[in-house]
């Protein structure tokens, strides 16, 4: 028996607090972190102290349940499947089943790094993206349950896209005159 070999629950305990600390780096709400690391209400607000993170800082109430910010804009449209694009890279699995029926269950530590991984790499591609890590769970459920949202292409330039199942709306950013104007005017002012 080597001296120095740490116990199975000892290194669990500090993969829930990594990743307990990189959900909080995300702002990602108490709840969705305590299902995702199984620690507790009063652990998560002593780690929160220690990394500084003042109260206003942080979300609160429910977790994003609609899609429709990814849809309303042509920009987001775009920036949603590139982030399922992401996704599907990383092999990042949807709990739709499990998030939504079983709010007080914990998830897992696997699913929530692997989570983290996805969106950090999808941050390294698109640093100034406004999506948050909440949001890419929720289009992950929605675009596997597909009865609201799927991936389809631009009629103009065929780029990959979110599409509105009951909409169809189907211009990418690009090709929406609409947006550019809405584009220019931004940074106009």
């Amino acid at each position: 028996m080597a001296p120095y070999t740490m116990d199975n629950s000892v290194r669990r305990e500090n993969r829930r607090v990594e990743l307990a600390e990189r959900l909080v780096s995300h702002g990602v709400r108490t709840t969705l972190i305590i299902r995702l690391t199984g620690i507790t209400r009063d652990r998560l607000a002593t780690l929160r102290k220690r990394l500084g993170v003042p109260n206003g800082a942080r979300w609160r109430g429910p977790t994003f349940s609609s899609v429709r910010r990814f849809l309303k804009v042509p920009l987001n449209r775009t920036e949603g499947a590139a982030l399922s694009a992401v996704c599907a890279a990383f092999d990042l699995p949807a709990l739709e089943q499990e998030v939504s029926s079983k709010p007080a269950a914990f998830i897992s530590l696997e699913y929530g790094e692997r989570l983290c991984e996805t969106y950090e790499a999808y941050r390294a591609c698109y640093p100034d993206t406004q999506i948050a890590l909440e949001r890419l769970m929720m289009l992950r459920a929605r675009l596997v349950a597909g009865d609201l949202v799927t991936l389809g292409k631009c009629r103009t330039c065929r780029c990959m896209m979110l599409i509105d199942r009951f909409n169809g709306v189907r211009n990418c950013w690009h090709c929406d005159p609409s947006a550019y104007l809405e584009k220019t005017r931004s940074t106009a002012s």
